[in-house]
């Protein structure tokens, strides 16, 4: 699998780069998906595109998860059908983790896939969702049920997008800076004392080497990538329930909540410690937990009935499909609990 498409460029490189395949792919039509939030991101990305066609379409949705859906995306097919969208089409996604899932997921299907590119605005966008192959949306009220594997042909990360980025949205993309830290072992635990003044092109990219390592060796997930889910088996099914009691929360603070449950399941009582330091544990009511148990139960990587875990051996050495009993499970959310403040 040829894997050289997805790997980043960054800062004015980047934009170069997607410069130079716009003018090898002369497209019969140009669009650029946004939302509301990072349209002010545009008129830069457009600056430093000279050959970017003068009569390219801007198409914007919603910012939040319920963007990211069946509807949305046929939503944006039909509107690329009436401004004249065919086969030699693009499509160029500008905006955080939901715009680049959304985005790639619609020109990978849109007439059996258009070229595309990633323009990531966001940390998480950047060390995630913007690259690997894996595009999809929210179904049923479940993540990412509905995708498929496709590369971008460019991803341009340019860490200037980070300067305005609001804290909670910084906070979101180094929980998966993380969980990259924990399954790699890397730059542990420098990575997790980071602050968003020291994030910059170096941090990202040895993160983003971390996920393209893993896809490097199984692009459609039958094994290895399975590590990426490390912290996702329950922060998945945090993330839905919040989303379906209409308190959606980024996807960044699920996964380090699931970060805490995994590294519980673990035994790395060490590692669990130095996270909770600098993120602690949301405490889960009891009352949620059948809920949460048959989220789990939903996930796409479940086996014969049983909830799989991303678990570690030790710093940098994870092991996939683990099943993990209820009970077992239980006990240790009531033993986070028990050092909860809230």
């Amino acid at each position: 699998m040829n894997i050289s498409n997805s790997t980043p460029v960054y800062g004015l490189e980047g934009y170069a780069d997607l410069d130079r395949w716009l003018a090898t792919v002369q497209p019969s039509k140009t669009f650029l998906l946004i939302d509301s939030n990072t349209a002010v991101c545009l008129p830069k990305v457009v600056q430093q595109l000279p050959h970017l066609d003068a009569d390219y379409e801007v198409l914007e949705v919603d910012p939040g998860e319920e963007s990211k859906s069946l509807e949305i995306a046929a939503q944006l097919w039909h509107a690329m059908l009436e401004y004249g969208a065919d086969r030699h089409s693009i499509l160029l996604n500008i905006g955080g983790g939901m715009v680049c899932d959304l985005g790639a997921f619609v020109a990978s299907t849109f007439k059996r896939g258009i070229p595309f590119a990633q323009i990531p605005t966001s940390l998480l966008a950047m060390v995630d969702a913007s690259v690997g192959g894996k595009n999809g949306v929210n179904f049923g009220g479940l993540k990412n049920q509905i995708g498929v594997f496709q590369q971008p042909d460019v991803v341009v990360i340019d860490p200037d997008h980070l300067l305005s980025l609001p804290q909670v949205e910084w906070q979101s993309g180094h929980g998966e800076m993380i969980k990259h830290s924990l399954i790699s072992g890397k730059d542990w635990p420098q990575v997790l004392q980071l602050e968003p003044g020291a994030i910059d092109a170096a941090s990202i990219a040895r993160s983003v080497e971390v996920k393209l390592g893993v896809v490097r060796e199984d692009f459609k997930e039958s094994g290895r990538r399975k590590v990426l889910n490390f912290g996702h088996t329950f922060g998945h099914a945090w993330e839905s329930l919040h989303y379906g009691q209409g308190n959606e929360i980024p996807h960044g603070f699920a996964v380090v909540q699931g970060l805490h449950l995994a590294l519980m399941l673990s035994e790395e009582w060490a590692l669990q410690a130095l996270l909770a330091q600098v993120y602690p544990w949301k405490k889960v009511e009891d009352k949620y937990f059948d809920a949460l148990w048959e989220l789990q139960l939903a996930d796409k990587k479940n086996q014969a009935g049983e909830v799989r875990f991303v678990l570690l051996n030790s710093l940098g050495d994870p092991v996939e499909d683990q099943a993990v009993d209820r009970a077992l499970w239980e006990r240790q959310i009531v033993a986070l609990n028990a050092q909860s403040n809230g």
